[in-house]
């Protein structure tokens, strides 16, 4: 008997080479002033953050990641990844970031900007799950687990396919 493994889901795990300059983080505060709610926290208004000329260093290092997933994961020649989107959560510690998809995107990322590895974390929840029968698990595993919980801290990237959904 043999049990294989049937289209795993990759989560690519990395880190910001270097520390945030303070110019990026005082951009960073700046957006702070102009957010709006979310479900469970608040987000910037502005969906296009890595475009403010003082991020270009930062969108180009994670353009690198980027390519790097593509390059690693997807291994493809016929399309050339770049970010489109890009906005900021602020989370505070009675706050908590909403269950999500992103549509109309193959990849997605997440960037910490500052976070405690001893009390964040960011759960993977399956975007496809069949709901229909309710099984009570005694012993959890990669082929019966409906979420995935990591751990992460200030300078982690997390590039994932974007039918997961983050939490």
């Amino acid at each position: 008997m043999s049990v294989q493994h049937l289209f795993p889901e990759p989560l690519y795990f990395s880190k910001l080479e270097r520390v945030l300059t303070k110019k990026e983080l005082k951009i960073f505060d700046e957006h702070q002033k102009e957010t709006q709610k979310n479900s469970g926290n608040s987000r910037t208004k502005d969906n296009y953050v890595l475009e403010h000329k003082g991020l270009k260093n930062l969108k180009k290092d994670l353009q690198t990641q980027v390519r790097d997933y593509f390059d690693k994961v997807v291994c493809t020649t016929n399309i050339t990844p770049y970010i489109t989107h890009s906005w900021i959560n602020y989370t505070e510690s009675d706050q908590f970031h909403h269950r999500h998809s992103h549509p109309n995107s193959l990849v997605s990322g997440i960037f910490y900007i500052n976070a405690d590895k001893n009390v964040d974390s960011v759960t993977f929840y399956k975007g496809y799950l069949d709901y229909r029968i309710k099984l009570d698990i005694n012993k959890y595993n990669i082929f019966n687990s409906s979420s995935c919980k990591f751990p992460v801290e200030t300078g982690n990237i997390l590039l994932f396919r974007s039918s997961l959904e983050p939490f």
